[in-house]
């Protein structure tokens, strides 16, 4: 369901990677944190595309850029015995400050309708909370549906590319609708997946 579906084969392509970043010590809440700070640069140049439409062509960097950090974040802390609550609990956490920072600035983006976008940020937010609570609750942590982080990262990136040729058009908005539609569907999908999984812990 959705890119997650994907993501072993996505972990093995940043091995070599991953492979550098241990040699050099790199400790893996620095990639996490490295990760939250390039979606904060990514909700600025969201918010800054007033000034020039071509900063948008940075978004599908940031986006890559973040999918890629917070998969070798937690490839790292296993690989080098790192893993730890707390490194779960930061990794998480951040995630959302980075959800928020990129969403934040695209609210703020000329164009772009405030409300839609608040209403999609809080729908993206509750989805990330189903997700860790089924975890809370004895179950495992749910990742799936069809708009996962990795699902919204790679839209965000084909949308504000087609949004600096297409300035006429309510692009980005168009953007927020089908993200906004997909975890309406994400919701019922986790929320369905957890229930069942739960059924077993009882």
């Amino acid at each position: 369901m959705g890119v997650y579906s994907v993501k072993s084969r996505f972990q093995k392509s940043l091995a070599p990677i991953e492979t550098t970043l241990v040699r050099r010590g790199v400790h893996p809440d620095y990639i996490t944190i490295s990760a939250l700070v390039l979606s904060i640069g990514g909700g600025a140049a969201f918010y800054l595309s007033d000034w020039s439409r071509w900063l948008l062509l940075v978004i599908p960097l940031v986006a890559i850029g973040r999918t890629a950090l917070n998969a070798l974040d937690g490839l790292v802390a296993t690989r080098t015995g790192l893993a730890r609550p707390w490194g779960e609990v930061l990794n998480e956490f951040a995630d959302r400050l980075a959800d928020v920072a990129l969403f934040a600035g695209l609210a703020l983006a000329p164009g772009v309708s405030f409300r839609l976008a608040v209403a999609t940020m809080v729908l993206m937010l509750l989805s990330s909370y189903l997700g860790t609570v089924a975890k809370a609750a004895g179950g495992r942590r749910e990742y799936g549906g069809i708009m996962g982080k990795a699902d919204r990262m790679l839209l965000m990136a084909a949308f504000a590319v087609a949004a600096t040729s297409l300035s006429d058009y309510p692009v980005l908005n168009a953007y927020l609708w089908v993200v906004l539609g997909g975890l309406v569907v994400t919701l019922l999908q986790r929320g369905r997946k957890i229930h069942a999984d739960l059924q077993s812990v009882r």
